[in-house]
This record gives C-alpha cells, sequence and structure tokens, in this order.
C-alpha cells in the first residue's frame, strides 16, 4: 500500500505547478457536483401554487362513503343563476370557484348554458366534469340578443325629455349612461323639438328610440323654443365617417382647426357611432353642433371595429373610450380563459363598468 501510495505521489509531483491546482479544482467540482445531485433528489420542493384544495376536492368525490349530515359540505341539485350565497356555501365545490360565481352575477351575468358555469374563473376541467350532472338552468331565462338580456319591464305613461329628471329617465328604459347625456343636453341649452331628436343624443339609438316613441309627450311648441338655437338651414349633407377635410369645411362654424381635429378623433374611434360624439372633440361648441345637425350623418357601417380576440395592448390602449387598467384586465381575461364569445362578457366579468361597455360596444366585435 505505500509502495502504491509513494508510486502515486511521485507521479503527482512530475505534473507542473499549474496542472496540479487544475487537477485540485476539477476533483473539487466533481465532489460538489455529487453531492448536490444527491441533495436535490431528495427534496420536495415547494411550488408557489397551492392546488391542495383541488386535490381535497377530488379526493372528496372519489370517497364511496361521504355522507350528508349538517355541516358537511355536498353535491346537489342546482340553478347558477338563483342559488342563494347560504346555499351555495354547502355546494361541494372550491370556495373561490362560488365567489367567482357570486361575482359574475352580480356584475349582471347570467348563466345562460353549461358552457357559461365551464368558464368561470377557477373552474378546471376536473371540477367541471363531477358537477356539471347537478347543474340545471331554468328554462325561463330568456335568451340574449345582440349579447344583451331581453328587458321584459312593461313601460306605461309619459315623460317629456325636456323636463324628465334622471331618476324618470331610467324609469322608462334609460340606463345611467344615456340619461346623464339627456340631462347633460338639457344644460348646455339643448332642446328637444321632436321626439325623433332623442337620437342624436349619444349613447341612443334607433332600436332603443322604437321602445320609448309611444311614451314621448313633449310639454313646448315649436315657438317657444328659445331664439337663436334653430338650426342652420343646410342643402348639402356631410357623412362624418367619409369626409375629408375639404368636405368639413362646408360645415358652419368648421374651421381648419376644428376639421384637422374632428378627423384625428375619427381616427382614434375607429368612426363615429352617433352625430353627437363631434362633443368628444375637444372644446367643440354645443352651438356649432347644433346648427350643423341637418347637414350631418353619420354611416356606422365604414366603422373600423377592434378584434376583441386579437387585439393587442397598443391597439386597445389607442381607443378614448379603454383606460390602461381596463384593457390591462381585458388581456389578462383573455390570457387565462381563451377567446371572448360574446362581447358582453367585457361587462359581465367587471372588466369595464356599464357606462364604457355602452360607448366601447360598437367598436368591438369577436370575429
Amino acid at each position: 500500500m505505500d509502495r502504491i501510495k509513494w508510486k502515486w505521489l511521485k507521479t503527482y509531483n512530475n505534473y507542473s505547478s499549474s496542472d496540479r491546482n487544475a487537477i485540485i479544482i476539477l476533483g473539487t467540482l466533481i465532489l460538489l457536483s455529487v453531492i448536490a445531485n444527491i441533495i436535490v433528489q431528495n427534496l420536495n420542493p415547494a411550488s408557489k401554487y397551492n392546488y391542495s384544495e383541488y386535490r381535497q376536492f377530488i379526493k372528496d368525490l372519489e370517497n364511496p362513503n361521504r355522507k350528508n349530515g349538517d355541516g358537511v359540505k355536498n353535491l346537489f341539485v342546482f340553478n347558477p343563476n338563483t342559488i342563494s350565497k347560504e346555499r351555495l356555501d354547502s355546494l361541494d365545490i372550491p370556495g373561490f370557484v362560488k365567489q367567482n360565481m357570486l361575482n359574475y352575477r352580480k356584475a349582471g351575468g347570467k348563466f345562460m348554458t353549461l358552457e357559461h358555469v365551464r368558464k368561470i374563473y377557477g373552474m378546471n376541467d376536473s371540477i367541471y366534469s363531477v358537477i356539471k350532472e347537478y347543474i340545471v338552468i331554468s328554462e325561463d331565462i330568456k335568451p340574449l340578443t345582440n349579447g344583451i338580456p331581453e328587458k321584459t319591464k312593461t313601460l306605461t305613461g309619459f315623460f317629456d325629455p325636456n323636463k324628465a329628471a334622471l331618476e324618470e329617465l331610467t324609469l322608462f328604459g334609460f340606463n345611467q349612461f344615456q340619461a346623464r347625456n339627456v340631462v347633460e343636453y338639457r344644460k348646455k341649452g339643448g332642446v328637444f323639438k321632436s321626439g325623433e331628436d332623442l337620437m342624436r343624443i349619444y349613447g341612443i339609438d334607433s332600436v332603443f328610440y322604437k321602445t320609448i316613441q309611444n311614451h314621448i309627450q313633449l310639454d313646448i311648441a315649436f315657438k317657444d323654443v328659445p331664439a337663436g338655437s334653430k338650426p342652420v338651414r343646410t342643402f348639402f349633407t356631410v357623412e362624418l365617417n367619409k369626409a375629408d377635410s375639404a368636405e368639413m369645411l362646408k360645415l358652419n362654424g368648421v374651421g381648419p382647426v376644428f376639421a384637422n381635429r374632428i378627423l384625428k378623433y375619427r381616427d382614434r374611434l375607429g368612426g363615429f357611432h352617433t352625430t353627437g360624439q363631434l362633443l368628444e372633440v375637444y372644446n367643440f361648441p354645443l352651438e356649432t353642433y347644433r346648427n350643423i345637425m341637418p347637414g350631418i350623418t353619420v354611416d356606422t357601417l365604414l366603422i373600423k371595429k377592434i378584434r376583441l380576440n386579437f387585439a393587442e395592448f397598443p391597439e386597445l390602449i389607442r381607443h378614448p373610450y379603454l383606460s390602461k387598467q381596463q384593457v390591462e384586465a381585458i388581456l389578462k381575461y383573455r390570457q387565462r380563459n381563451g377567446a371572448f364569445n360574446e362581447i358582453v362578457q367585457i361587462k359581465t366579468n367587471g372588466l369595464v363598468d356599464s357606462e364604457t361597455f355602452s360607448r366601447i360596444q360598437p367598436y368591438l366585435t369577436c370575429r
């Protein structure tokens, strides 16, 4: 043994100093690698995600000896549109999924099909495959029309758009956004000379107008309209979504500055949906708008819509109706849940408020 040891040392000493150092370093690295490999194989790193609730849920479902009783959660037939919070608490699904269902309902959403329940954030395939047999969608839920539930309230009585308060307007089907626009229009000196004038208010279209037209009763006559408010008669029409600056200049009161601002704002919007959006152009005078109303129209077929399932941050944030927070919420939801099937999902899932949804809806498509 000593002879072998001596022979090894003699051989080792035959190497240069740099070679000997390299051998020591290489041997040290090999030893450390072996030790590290042993340590890693015996470690059970903690995941930053906690799947314990999912695992326990699936384990409980597979337990043939589960029993119902006081305080014990179990599965039972339920309607996700009507089940109470207390009853939902006793349903044996993860707590955050139940809370997301309540949040969806609170935001105005309705579960029309089983697929809508599947899309609730946190509802994975394992949970859904177990509970889908217990879900019953009531037949009295009306289908969506253009993504918005049909109204069932029957309107009675009459209202004067020149006098009705905000609360009265909402009773006749106006949403908060539409009602506020009517009131603001009056505050700025606007007068409704006929029921059709309501369609010039931003947010009110012909479809909504048909639901209220038989309940409009004007208490003023044309002769009672304040002096100076009568629009200037115009003998030509300018279509706002295809007009160039030269055509804009034909409008009484619209000079080069406003013509340029209108075109720039039209480009950011993707096109005008109503003529009333001209009042959103920076410093555009109400009086000028009233004067040119008879000579302007909008062709909504010319609107350039944003593809909600493909648009990225720069395209969405460019639109004047969306805030940074709303854009980020839309993109995060799309990343987690996949493509949008209906535009109304951005409202029912709380990604935008009702007012923003009313304004942005004409500019979005799920195609």
